[in-house]
C-alpha cells in the first residue's frame, strides 16, 4: 500500500505513560537479567486477555442498546454499531458515502458484512473529499474514539483507526468515463452517478449500482455462493 500521512493521532495519556514508565523501572530493579524476558511477557498478556475483555464488555453493553440486534455475533455488530455512528457524525456534512470491497460484498450476497469483519470498507467520489477532511475535527473529538487518521499518497484513500477496527474510506476519480479507485477498483460513470439502497442489517445503505457486475470482477463467478460456516446470513432468503 502507498506511504501515508498522519492526520491525527490522539494524544497519550500521561498518568498512563507515567504509570508504565515507573512499573517498568520497578521491573528493571528486582529482574535486570529476564527484564526484557518479563517486559515482552506482560506487554503480550496486556495487548490479548485485557484488550479482548474490553472489546467483550463493549459488546455486551451493545446487546442491551440494540435489542433487535441482540444475538448478532460479535465483530458484527461492534462493526455495525461503528458505522451507524461515523454517518450519523457526518449526516449534516451530506458525503454520499457507499459500500465497496468486502463490506459491499457481504451487503449484496448476504444483507450482512461478509465473514468476521475487522474493518469498513466505503467509497466516495472525489468532490465529496474536501467535505471529509474539513469533518475530522468532528471525529476527533474525544467522545467519538478515533485514534489515528491517515490519508494516503495522492488523496487515495483515507483510514479511520478506531479500537479494534479499521474505517477505510477510498476516494474515486473519474478517468476517461471511469471511477477508478484503487487497483482494480473501478466503477463505469454510471454506476456512481446514480447510487442505490440496499438493505445491511435490515437497515439502508448505499451502494453503486450494477454492484453484481464488480463484485463478480473482483471475486469471481462464485462471489454469490458464501462458505456457509464462515458466513453469518442476516436475510435467509439471500
Amino acid at each position: 500500500m502507498n506511504n501515508f500521512k498522519i492526520l491525527y493521532a490522539k494524544p497519550k495519556n500521561r498518568f498512563k505513560d507515567l504509570t508504565q514508565k515507573i512499573f517498568l523501572k520497578i521491573l528493571l530493579k528486582f529482574f535486570p537479567r529476564k527484564y526484557s524476558f518479563y517486559k515482552n511477557k506482560i506487554k503480550i498478556i496486556m495487548n490479548t486477555n485485557i484488550n479482548e475483555m474490553i472489546f467483550l464488555l463493549r459488546v455486551s453493553l451493545l446487546r442491551f442498546k440494540y435489542p433487535f440486534y441482540y444475538n448478532l455475533p460479535s465483530r458484527h455488530l461492534y462493526i455495525i454499531n461503528l458505522l451507524f455512528k461515523f454517518l450519523k457524525i457526518l449526516k449534516k456534512q451530506k458525503i454520499d458515502f457507499f459500500l465497496v470491497a468486502g463490506s459491499l460484498l457481504g451487503a449484496v450476497r448476504q444483507g450482512a458484512f461478509a465473514g468476521r469483519p475487522q474493518d469498513i470498507d466505503l467509497g466516495i467520489k472525489e468532490d465529496h473529499l474536501p467535505k471529509l477532511l474539513d469533518a475530522i475535527p468532528l471525529l476527533t473529538n474525544k467522545k467519538n474514539g478515533v485514534l489515528t487518521v491517515r490519508i494516503y499518497d495522492k488523496f487515495s484513500r483515507v483510514q479511520f483507526l478506531f479500537p479494534f477496527t479499521i474505517l477505510d474510506v477510498e476516494i474515486f476519480r473519474k478517468k476517461n468515463g471511469v471511477w477508478a479507485g484503487e487497483a482494480e477498483h473501478t466503477f463505469p460513470a454510471n454506476d456512481l452517478e446514480h447510487l442505490k439502497y440496499v438493505k445491511v442489517y435490515g437497515k439502508n445503505f448505499l451502494v453503486p449500482v450494477n454492484s453484481e457486475k464488480y463484485l463478480q470482477k473482483k471475486y469471481g463467478k462464485n462471489w454469490k455462493i458464501p462458505d456457509k460456516k464462515k458466513q453469518f446470513v442476516w436475510n435467509k432468503n439471500y
